[in-house]
């Protein structure tokens, strides 16, 4: 067999076997009856509820949305933080690169003096000349400072 016959056996190949799954997917669509959706209110007001199958697509997004198990909803902190931003630092630190992890708490920013060359990673929590870290993001810094929040951004 020469590579051109090989490859017009391949393309022949290739084109019954889509115009079988054209034909089976169409036969498919057309012959078979949808089923029938049960009435919402089928049962009698006095029955007992049958044993529910698996629960449908739009039930458990309700269920995912009125639970929040992934942290959707904004909490009081956020609200409030949302509501003033913070103002720039009054500190004489420098932001000179941060990490920014999945886990907000493994975060590092890399802070030096103004006045000198050595920088230095802090985490959050950590205590930083009279402010402390309260959260690292991507090129910032948020210090809270006599009860007020403040952010230190690294220059360009």
């Amino acid at each position: 067999m020469t590579e051109s016959r090989f490859h017009q056996a391949v393309a022949l190949t290739c084109a019954l076997s889509l115009a079988a799954a054209v034909g089976l997917g169409a036969r498919t669509a057309w012959f078979s009856p949808l089923p029938a959706l049960p009435a919402a209110d089928a049962r009698p007001v006095g029955d007992k509820a049958a044993p529910k199958g698996p629960p449908q697509t739009a039930e458990l997004t309700r269920t995912i949305l009125v639970n929040d198990i992934f942290g959707l909803k904004p909490t009081a902190a956020d609200a409030a933080r949302s509501a003033a931003p913070p103002k720039p630092a009054e500190i004489d630190m420098e932001l000179t690169g941060t990490v920014v992890t999945a886990n907000p708490g493994r975060n590092v920013a890399f802070l030096r003096e103004k006045s000198g060359k050595h920088q230095k990673p802090y985490a959050v929590g950590a205590k930083v000349k009279d402010a402390t870290i309260t959260s690292i993001g991507k090129n910032f810094v948020i210090l809270s400072r006599q009860g007020r929040e403040e952010i230190l951004s690294m220059k360009p």
